[in-house]
């Protein structure tokens, strides 16, 4: 009798194969290594799929999605033989010269909210109503963008090895203490129980990451009379930086932590709230044609046909009916 697995690990990778293989043959047939690679998964297949996984993903998203990418490159390892038979009668068939599928190291899985989730005022907040009680779960915010910082690059990880039991492992940037990578203290390893603390940092065990910074503030459409827009700022890694621009309006999927203001002499620290984005969407609408009445349009025609052969003395009559009150100013009119 097969046991069922019930490793988060294990179900990921399972739900990602089967309801993302299409991405995940994409991302295999792609060419460059070094490339960091989105694969969107919809949160409502997630609930679907496994609620009680759902529900971890919520309230400690910065553990789970951690998890999520790594099985989203054990997804890929399942998949790369298929990947690899189709890319090879593909090449038979049509003579192709294309390079062959490989795994990708830099996948990244970006958690999309939809639907009756973006009303629920604990997961999807206004940017001024975001709490203390907000912080280490996966929220959705709206926004508009009104900064966007220039294109940085950090040390995304390091992997050290135990000099004691060899046991690697990888330590990721603090963003509380403003992207420090600290020192490790004790060793991880558990089987067997080691007390080390010698380690030695891998050759090639430094990983970069893009980084920008931008500030989304909420609209003024949905607040009160008086009340006074918050803002916040968010942060973007890898595939989601330079997406955005000011002026778009965005919603944004991620975790709410918070960082050390600058040290500063004889200045108390205080911890500045900073959103951590994993999802950016933008939802800027289109104008619509907007349905002018006939009248409106035939009296345009008629007022224009009227200077089919003198437009500029039809702007004239156009500038005297601005304000008529105001004798002359013609030019202030025309400005």
């Amino acid at each position: 009798m097969e046991l069922y697995d019930n490793r988060p690990e294990k179900i990921l990778t399972d739900f990602l194969t089967e309801y993302y293989s299409d991405q995940l043959h994409s991302i295999l047939l792609s060419s460059d290594l070094r490339l960091h690679y989105p694969l969107y998964v919809d949160f409502a297949e997630v609930l679907e799929h496994d609620s009680p996984l759902s529900h971890e993903i919520l309230f400690e998203p910065t553990k789970y999605l951690r998890i999520f990418d790594e099985s989203a490159k054990l997804a890929q390892e399942i998949m790369f033989g298929q990947a690899k038979k189709v890319w090879e009668h593909e090449r038979q068939k049509e003579d192709l010269e294309r390079p062959p599928p490989s795994i990708k190291e830099f996948v990244h899985v970006r958690i999309e909210i939809h639907g009756p989730m973006l009303d629920n005022p604990e997961l999807c907040p206004s940017i001024g109503r975001v709490r203390v009680k907000h912080r280490g779960i996966l929220l959705t915010l709206k926004g508009t963008v009104i900064r966007s910082g220039s294109i940085k690059m950090i040390d995304g990880e390091r992997e050290y090895e135990c000099r004691k039991c060899k046991h690697r492992f990888k330590v990721h940037p603090e963003l509380e203490s403003r992207n420090s990578i600290p020192k490790p203290i004790s060793c991880p390893s558990k089987k067997p129980y080691c007390e080390s603390t010698s380690f030695q940092l891998l050759e090639g065990g430094k990983i970069c990451h893009d980084y920008q910074e931008i500030k989304i503030q909420e609209s003024t459409q949905v607040l009160g009379v008086g009340a006074i827009p918050r803002s916040v700022p968010v942060i973007l890694q890898d595939d989601l930086v330079d997406i955005v621009k000011a002026g778009d309006d965005v919603i944004v999927t991620g975790v709410l932590t918070a960082k050390w203001s600058p040290e500063l002499k004889d200045v108390r620290c205080d911890l500045e709230p900073v959103f951590v984005a994993n999802y950016v969407r933008r939802i800027n609408e289109v104008k619509l044609d907007i349905e002018i009445p006939d009248d409106i349009v035939w009296k345009f025609k008629t007022f224009w046909s009227d200077f089919k052969d003198t437009p500029l003395n039809g702007r004239n009559a156009i500038l005297r009916a601005i304000c008529p009150q105001v004798y002359g100013l013609f030019t202030v009119k025309l400005a």
